[in-house]
């Protein structure tokens, strides 16, 4: 159930018990940021498939044309590499995005899924700022998330640099 009020996105989701057929709980999504923006509802479904299936490598999300609602942009293939993903972030554009990293630590083989806000300095001021003030709210929506990234150059978001964060924050 969706409701519009006051112009705010709220989203409730309501769970039933499948054999007594009564309502366990209703939980609550705010989907919307300070910077008015709102995270579309395509997203979540998209972000559970990747979590859950593996049904792709990574997700691009970025801001509609009226910097009103943040949108699924496009999805990798399950076979992506790290550089193809790198390859999607615009030159002069924010935009945010997940990946699944595969990387070997002594003690084995890991993945993580790791969250990005590229924000490239030769980005527009205001398009930083929605992004940096949105930030937090499509994180929200994206539960899981244990890594983040921001980055503005190419220099900060090499898998090195990536696979040493998430090295840092499994330790």
């Amino acid at each position: 159930v969706s409701t519009q009020s006051t112009g705010i996105n709220h989203s409730f989701r309501l769970i039933l018990n499948t054999k007594t057929c009564s309502k366990l709980f209703i939980y609550y999504i705010h989907t919307m940021s300070n910077t008015g923006v709102s995270v579309n509802n395509d997203i979540i479904p998209k972000w559970n498939e990747m979590k859950l299936r593996k049904t792709c490598k990574y997700i691009i999300f970025k801001m509609s044309d009226g910097l009103k609602e943040i949108v699924v942009e496009k999805e990798g293939p399950p076979e992506s590499t790290y550089d193809q993903f790198l390859a999607e972030f615009p030159e002069n554009d924010c935009r945010y995005a997940v990946v699944n990293i595969d990387y070997t630590q002594a003690d084995g083989d890991r993945s993580k899924i790791v969250f990005f806000l590229w924000a490239p300095e030769t980005s527009k001021v205001k398009h930083k700022m929605v992004y940096a003030g949105t930030k937090d709210t499509i994180k929200k929506a994206l539960q899981g998330i244990n890594v983040e990234i921001q980055g503005t150059d190419r220099s900060e978001v090499t898998f090195d640099a990536v696979v040493a964060k998430c090295q840092a924050i499994s330790q």
